[in-house]
């Protein structure tokens, strides 16, 4: 599985760094997006991606899947389930304002 991060942002690297060491069964592959050549720049610029197989994952479900992939955050996803429909906006409003190199 990959998770595509904005290796300029701060918090993206950190996410990058938290996943990372979450991922008990090292599948995760935490990649800059600046090296993706498979998807369109400024769709990735907008919103965390998680690719796995043909799935492409965007923004708060991506949240989702990592949550659903990684056993440590198993005990969160009742809740990140339940604030769903807060979670999308929530996300798009911090993803906005999130700090750029």
């Amino acid at each position: 599985m990959r998770v595509l991060i904005d290796a300029q942002c701060p918090y993206c690297r950190a996410l990058g760094e938290a996943l990372k060491a979450l991922d008990l069964r090292k599948d995760l592959r935490v990649e800059p997006l600046q090296a993706a050549t498979d998807l369109e720049k400024e769709a990735l610029l907008r919103e965390l991606h998680v690719l796995e197989g043909e799935r492409v994952y965007r923004g708060y479900p991506a949240l989702l899947h990592l949550a659903r992939r990684l056993p440590p955050l198993w005990p969160l996803l009742p809740l990140l389930y339940l604030l769903s429909p807060l979670g999308k906006p929530l996300y798009r409003l911090l993803a906005a304002r999130r700090p750029r190199a």
